[in-house]
């Protein structure tokens, strides 16, 4: 076993020199460093909190969201906000149904707590606005934290802190781990869930007999556990009995009378039943606070990415199998986690069933949960062999991973050996071997998949290195130099494909990496640079001397942390704008014309609560163009469908009067008011609505053959508004849709700007109907080597 780096107390006694009334006791002259060892054990936990939050934020927001998974999910956030309902997810003009609810509670929350995205956010916010960037990533970054502390947690507490640290570090510097935990997708936060589960897990089995004892008064940590528990199934139950009772139209073929109380009343029910349950009998150990904790992390990874985080279940199984502790399956507080862990998981599924039936059940479950795992789906590789993730594993581990075949094989000499360190190895061995083999086997293969894995190949390998410091490795100099060589090679792999690091959570592997003209985006020197490094560190390994090993894994560390933060940082500020619209929509913002504001209402009584004692401005919220002043007309057009006006609309003429930092207002005539009289007039008698729908009347945007997402969440969802002038999306290459657009009449005269993939900007100019169109078509932005933006005039 490796020793233990505790420090002992700077209190120890020594014996005394003789017996009798005079032998005296002798204590020690403290010790400074010693003393400084205690306290920083003291507070090591807060301090592996801090690290972690301050190696994975910086820099959070220095390079846009990444297409098309970030601005896809982000724009199923920011839609929530818009449409104030946090069950029934929308796309588009599409039912959002192939992943759960998590990752869009996260980023929606966020945006809200931070004041962005406000009811779905005004015309250019969220291209302009690096908070935006920030807020959607933030929970991420903070599941990642907390995987990383939890990981700590359970090696520091079952084997000792030296692997602790060194699998915390490893951890945090695997470019996969880093990465993702700063990408707004679905990953992050079921892996944290994986780590946080298994960690539990292990504590069960090895320290779940301890007594449970207070630490405040008569508080112990199953209080808090329950209090959490409430918190959560109590705020859920009481949105769903107040969303049904305000919105309670259901699915087709569905019908449940008080649909709200049916769900939100069964949770508390439900709740009640299990708090009963521990009144009658009582938690009394550690070991089963951890396993309902365990539960409700296993039901917080299904509503992040669905099922994947059964592998949980799989590893605790194989674990039980191959040691025998079968006595853990007779434990009954497994039977009250899966209580808790149907409180959290289920209530969503059942509500966004409600609402939209057969067709997401069958989507969500037999497409996305089934297809994807035994047929394959949006699969983008050709090769979906058994060995498709080892060399995603190379580069999504580098440096480490050269070190992973040590770490494997120490895990097999070990298994047989029954100390805590060797099971807790083994449990991290199937941990390995398991989540390899279920990615693996899934026909549907991303790069991302295998990011579950990641921690466990890292703990083996802090294993490997504990051995080797402590000189129980063996073979070291064998390893390290076949280490040596084994980097070296990776590290050419990326200085001849560098686009490898991005791809490690990307949607698409056939996009090029911006090496042509005009771009040149050169990241060698850092490939190089780290690579060399790398190999050296691994090389001074291989020297057979005890003291020069810790110098040398201590390099070795050092050049993956400063490989990580350069991955995270200067190599992604250098890939991202390749990989996203957003430069392209701070352009179209900029150039764009404003013309006025659109407003529809749905019942007339919002019009008149809103123009009744509205004076005689009204104001715009909108990131403003260059050139745009005082004086500027501008246009007010209402939409009031069934109000019986002519054309369903009613238009008010007046011009800019204010103008403010991304807002200005619109000063209306008495004359033009008086429009609205009858109206208001009328409109006081009847019933309010839902909330108006209202967007910048500019020049529009064109999404053209494209459909990519970033498109739709950095323009705000103005590319798919309420009306059919607004729907600007055109994803077919046959250009009937687009064609019927253009081709209307009311629309000869204006301007519009094209977002479009790179290979395709040059064939608009022959598909444009007028010959001003024709002639007028320029492209006005080529900085990113995948997308670019054009403008016309009809």
């Amino acid at each position: 076993m490796s020793s233990s780096m505790a420090v002992p107390p700077d209190d120890v006694v020594a014996p005394p020199a003789a017996e009798g009334p005079e032998a005296r006791v002798i204590k020690p002259r403290p010790n400074i460093l010693t003393a400084l060892a205690a306290r920083i054990q003291r507070y090591e936990l807060a301090i592996v909190v801090a690290l972690s939050l301050l190696i994975l934020l910086p820099g959070l927001w220095s390079f846009q969201l990444i297409d098309p998974w970030e601005t896809h999910y982000s724009e199923v956030g920011r839609r929530i906000l818009e449409d104030d309902d946090w069950v029934h997810l929308k796309w588009q003009n599409e039912v959002f149904r192939s992943k759960p609810v998590l990752t869009f509670w996260l980023i929606a929350g966020s945006m809200n707590a931070m004041g962005v995205a406000t009811d779905g956010g005004y015309s250019g916010e969220l291209a302009v606005s690096d908070l935006a960037v920030f807020a959607a990533r933030l929970p991420f970054t903070l599941f990642g934290a907390f995987g990383l502390v939890m990981l700590w947690w359970m090696l520091a507490s079952l084997v000792n802190r030296r692997v602790a640290w060194i699998a915390f570090g490893i951890t945090l510097t695997c470019p996969m781990y880093m990465l993702v935990s700063r990408q707004a997708i679905t990953d992050m936060p079921m892996v944290a869930s994986l780590m946080g589960a298994v960690a539990l897990f292990a504590m069960h089995v090895f320290r779940g007999k301890e007594p449970l004892v207070p630490f405040w008064k008569k508080v112990n940590a199953h209080h808090v556990f329950v209090a959490c528990l409430a918190i959560f199934t109590l705020l859920q139950a009481v949105y769903y009995i107040l969303y049904f009772h305000y919105r309670p139209e259901l699915a087709r073929g569905i019908r449940i009378p008080q649909p709200g109380l049916f769900l939100g009343g069964g949770m508390i029910a439900v709740l009640a039943g299990w708090i009963a349950w521990l009144v009658v009998q009582p938690v009394k150990t550690r070991g089963a606070v951890w396993i309902h904790w365990a539960f409700l992390l296993v039901a917080i990874g299904v509503l992040a990415k669905g099922p994947v985080i059964l592998l949980v279940f799989a590893i605790a199984g194989l674990y039980i199998f191959l040691t025998g502790c079968w006595r853990l399956l007779l434990d009954w507080e497994w039977l009250r986690g899966v209580v808790v862990a149907a409180l959290v998981m289920l209530p969503w599924h059942l509500a966004m069933y409600l609402k939209d039936g057969l067709a997401w059940f069958n989507e969500y479950f037999e497409y996305h949960m089934g297809k994807r795992l035994v047929e394959g789906a949006h699969q983008q590789d050709a090769k979906t062999t058994f060995d498709y993730f080892s060399s995603v594993l190379g580069v999504g581990m580098w440096p480490w991973a050269v070190l992973v075949p040590a770490g494997m094989i120490a895990v097999v000499w070990s298994a047989s050996n029954r100390t805590r360190e060797a099971q807790v190895r083994l449990l991290c061995g199937i941990w390995a071997f398991a989540g390899f083999a279920l990615f693996a086997f899934s026909q549907t293969k991303f790069h991302h998949y295998v990011l579950p894995v990641v921690p466990a190949l890292a703990i083996l390998v802090a294993f490997w290195i504990d051995d080797a410091l402590d000189g129980r490795g063996g073979r070291v100099t064998l390893y390290a130099l076949f280490a040596a060589a084994l980097s070296l090679l990776i590290t050419r792999d990326l200085l001849g494909e560098p686009k490898q690091l991005i791809e490690l959570f990307i949607y698409r592997y056939d996009r090029p990496w911006p090496g042509g003209k005009p771009w040149y985006v050169d990241v060698s020197q850092g490939f190089f640079l780290f690579g060399v490094l790398a190999a050296l560190a691994l090389v001074a390994l291989a020297v057979p001397l005890r003291r020069v090993r810790p110098w040398a894994f201590g390099a070795l560390g050092a050049v993956a942390l400063c490989h990580s933060l350069w991955a995270a940082n200067g190599y992604m500020r250098e890939a991202a704008p390749h990989w996203g619209q957003r430069a392209l929509h701070q352009k179209y913002l900029a150039m764009r014309t404003i013309h006025g504001v659109e407003i529809k209402y749905w019942s007339l009584r919002d019009l008149a609560d809103q123009w009744k004692d509205a004076g005689d401005e009204y104001r715009v919220e909108s990131v403003l163009p260059d050139g745009f002043k005082t004086g500027l007309p501008m246009t007010i057009r209402l939409l009031v469908p069934g109000a019986g006006v002519p054309g369903d609309k009613v238009e008010l003429a007046g011009s800019v009067s204010r103008i403010g930092d991304d807002e200005f207002w619109i000063k209306v005539p008495a004359a033009e008011r008086a429009k609205l009289k009858e109206l208001i007039a009328r409109g006081v008698k009847y019933a309010r609505g839902r909330k108006p729908w209202v967007q910048v009347d500019a020049d529009r945007l064109i999404a053209w053959q494209l459909n990519w997402r970033g498109e739709n969440f950095w323009s705000s969802g103005e590319i798919w508004g309420e009306t059919p002038d607004t729907h600007t999306v055109f994803i077919n290459t046959n250009n009937e849709e687009f064609l019927k657009y253009v081709k209307d009449p009311t629309r000869v005269g204006r301007t519009f700007y094209v977002i479009t993939e790179a290979p395709r900007a040059g064939g608009l100019k022959n598909v444009l109907p007028t010959k001003r169109g024709k002639q007028s078509a320029e492209i006005l932005d080529t900085s990113c080597n995948k997308f670019t933006l054009l403008r016309f005039t009809l």
